[in-house]
């Protein structure tokens, strides 16, 4: 890293090639068939700091290096990335040397940060109430997320900030417009509450954090992922997550549950904590083997090819801001996994599958019939529910957080 006057600059971007998606600044959203054209304008504030903390992460530059750069000391450097330092022309003429874009469109990101903080300083009753109403207020309640008397506005507004860990709803939004937070706002989906239930999902992962861990080997977790899928030999879901979370955080990575509230459609989710510990957060949906060990499998796969926060679902167009190729890498990734080539193969180049086949398929790949079966429905080799009474399947209880097994 150089700074903008040294006589061997080091060019790490072009002009015009930097696309920011920190922040939506049109809040518009996606219609749903006979859904009412609906704009909700978004209740927090990116600070341009976001978007360069995202871009040195991608393209590994030293932080102390670009502080240097810019004639910034460390704390300065740190408050610039938290949105409590103003860009001048010289700061963003060498965020334009040095990251990419333009020093014009630097400034103009400073500027449309401090007028949303100017926007939501004001912030009255009807953008309050806006803010409720985009919440899965009711599943948050069922599940315990919200004490079932909070009913009142007040007290919705008292409670939910706590949920989130705010003490105001400026602070929530500077706390979520980065990370995996500003991943939740990016997905395209039917609806903008989608974007609200997802975050509301993400922190019910955040919560379950230990608030220490081992550091992050990423060659120790590549190696013990084969032998995971092992796990799916236990029938009940406590006792394979209890098994699955002491494996990975022994290699710094952290697991979590928890049921996707109304209008949320993530599967799963990956991103990196403060301490750079991979999360890998989990919902359960469709509520059987075969999905969540493919989900598993796939945001592992996400952490050790990708290293980006990430967040799978469905019923959108896109969700985060994955490639495809990246996509098909996971996907590819999690089946060899699952099921190796060489039993895969022979399989598919059968005429019939029957259920012995699939069982000796399962022993000699080490894991359930059922997630072979949800392999082969997903390779269109066998029609979805033709062998499901081999997979096992799951339903929520009381807990919010892990299903119990369905017995037949």
């Amino acid at each position: 890293m150089h700074s903008r006057n040294s006589a061997s600059r080091k060019w790490l971007g072009r002009p015009g090639e930097l696309v920011d998606h920190s922040q939506d600044k049109t809040g518009a959203h996606r219609q749903g068939r006979g859904e009412a054209n609906m704009t909700v304008e978004p209740n927090w504030a990116s600070p341009p700091g976001a978007t360069i903390a995202r871009v040195m992460k991608m393209r590994e530059i030293d932080a102390a290096e670009l502080a240097d750069a810019m004639n910034l000391s460390a704390e300065d450097f740190d408050s610039l990335l938290r949105g409590r330092h103003r860009l001048n022309k010289e700061m963003a003429a060498v965020l334009a040397d040095n990251l990419g874009s333009t020093a014009r469109f630097w400034l103009a990101r400073d500027k449309d940060y401090i007028r949303e903080l100017a926007r939501l300083g004001q912030t009255d009753v009807m953008d309050a109430n806006n803010w409720l109403q985009s919440m899965p207020l009711s599943s948050m309640r069922r599940f315990g997320w919200l004490p079932k008397d909070s009913r009142t506005r007040q007290a919705q507004m008292k409670d939910l900030l706590a949920f989130f860990d705010c003490d105001s709803l400026q602070n929530w939004g500077l706390r979520y417009s980065s990370g995996v937070g500003a991943v939740a706002f990016r997905t395209s989906l039917a609806f903008a509450s989608d974007g609200m239930a997802t975050l509301v999902w993400l922190r019910a992962g955040e919560v379950q954090l230990p608030t220490s861990a081992v550091k992050f080997d990423r060659t120790r977790f590549k190696q013990i992922l084969p032998s995971l899928k092992r796990l799916s030999a236990f029938k009940q879901p406590s006792r394979m997550l209890e098994r699955l979370r002491e494996a990975c955080l022994k290699v710094g990575v952290l697991v979590t549950t928890a049921r996707a509230p109304e209008g949320c459609r993530a599967s799963g989710a990956s991103w990196f904590d403060s301490a750079g510990r991979p999360v890998i957060h989990l919902s359960f949906r469709h509520l059987s083997e075969d999905h969540f060990w493919f989900t598993f499998f796939h945001e592992a796969a996400h952490v050790l090819l990708h290293g980006e926060n990430h967040i799978d679902g469905e019923g959108s167009e896109t969700m985060g801001s994955d490639t495809e190729r990246q996509e098909a890498e996971a996907n590819a990734y999690a089946q060899t996994l699952l099921l190796p080539d060489e039993i895969r193969e022979p399989l598919l180049a059968r005429r019939a599958i029957s259920a012995k086949l699939v069982v000796d398929a399962a022993r000699a790949a080490r894991v359930t019939a059922g997630v072979v079966v949800g392999q082969l429905e997903r390779a269109g080799a066998i029609a979805h529910g033709k062998l499901s009474f081999l997979k096992h399947r799951y339903r929520w209880t009381s807990d919010p957080y892990v299903p119990e097994l369905v017995e037949f």
